[in-house]
């Protein structure tokens, strides 16, 4: 059966695809392994998949996020239509994939479900990410309408104390209640998509329902369960949130009281060559670690993201990843 459900997954990303998008992605991966050999950047292509944020806005509060701790130095808010519209416009013949999500919950962008119409017009595939506490019956709808091809879903623990623990102000049940609409719905109407993904962020404080974990899910009538590992931030001190099961954890005891990354970064980095963050306000960042948007390198507002990619800003970034990225703030925490 799961070999089934992802077929129909790949299915969907394959009907996206043309020589066009599959001719750029490769250049990417050549002109990424030979930066890597001579150590130095160099391009061939554009961007091949695109992060956008609808808003920043988020209605909990977890403790290892910007946007639920409201701890943002950068502007706040949600994207125009107009500029959605023209930033898939500009880039949709390259791009293979569109996570449209950075940070903040996407359902309270007022016009979440027309931003994915307005891509899918575009023959682009199209992803999100929620804490699915907006999954009512009108967002169902819309949803199914909009041509969305996957869907995650966030879901920390499978007991409300245990959940709140991470999701705090969140409530399990309402999940609960959103996940088993929107699945029902898509089953009585004999729909695909979108491909529906459970992610649960492992704990110190969760793992311990990893075993139950699977049956739960699969009363969810979910089509695919992950199981990833937190990002935590002052990771070097410990924290309540790191797992005591290794195979979860970025982390481990350096044996002198403190934490350390459990795999040293390498001076390389695929996403720096496959593609970009855009903020809801049109800023054009290296990853999804950047979340504060330290590291700005254009505006679409202001220029293509073709020539963004190609400029001295993104020309220097990648110049010192492939050097030292130990130098660089955001790589700090970061798995890749």
């Amino acid at each position: 059966m799961y070999f089934s459900k992802k077929r129909i997954q790949l299915l969907g990303y394959w009907q996206h695809l043309n020589v066009a998008k599959v001719w750029n992605l490769f250049r990417l991966y050549v002109s990424f392994q030979i930066s890597r050999l001579i150590q130095k950047p160099w391009i061939w292509g554009v961007p091949a998949t695109l992060s956008i944020e609808p808003t920043t806005s988020c209605n909990l509060r977890c403790p290892e996020c910007p946007s639920g701790l409201r701890s943002f130095t950068r502007p706040t808010g949600m994207i125009d239509l107009s500029l959605f519209e023209k930033i898939i416009q500009e880039n949709h013949k390259h791009l293979h994939y569109l996570h449209v999500y950075f940070q903040g919950e996407p359902f309270l962008h007022p016009y979440f479900t027309k931003l994915i119409e307005i891509a899918q017009a575009y023959q682009v595939y199209t992803a999100t990410s929620t804490n699915a506490h907006y999954l009512t019956e009108a967002n169902v709808d819309k949803t199914l309408n909009s041509g969305l091809r996957q869907l995650i879903v966030s879901v920390d623990g499978i007991t409300q104390e245990i959940y709140q623990n991470y999701r705090i102000r969140g409530k399990l049940q309402k999940v609960e209640e959103g996940i088993r609409r929107l699945m029902q719905t898509r089953n009585n109407q004999k729909l695909r998509y979108p491909y529906v993904i459970l992610q649960f962020l492992v704990t110190g404080v969760n793992e311990h329902q990893i075993p139950a974990l699977l049956e739960w899910s699969k009363g969810l009538g979910i089509d695919e369960l992950q199981l990833k590992s937190t990002q935590i931030y002052n990771f070097e001190n410990g924290s309540p949130l790191i797992p005591t099961q290794q195979a979860y954890s970025r982390y481990v005891a350096d044996g002198q009281g403190k934490w350390k990354l459990k795999h040293e970064p390498e001076n390389k980095c695929w996403r720096m060559w496959q593609g970009a963050v855009i903020t809801w306000d049109g800023r054009v960042v290296p990853c999804c670690f950047d979340k504060d948007a330290k590291h700005v390198f254009g505006t679409v507002q202001e220029e293509s993201l073709e020539s963004i990619w190609n400029n001295s800003l993104y020309h220097a970034f990648r110049t010192q990843l492939l050097a030292d990225r130990s130098q660089i703030d955001i790589c700090s925490n970061c798995t890749e």
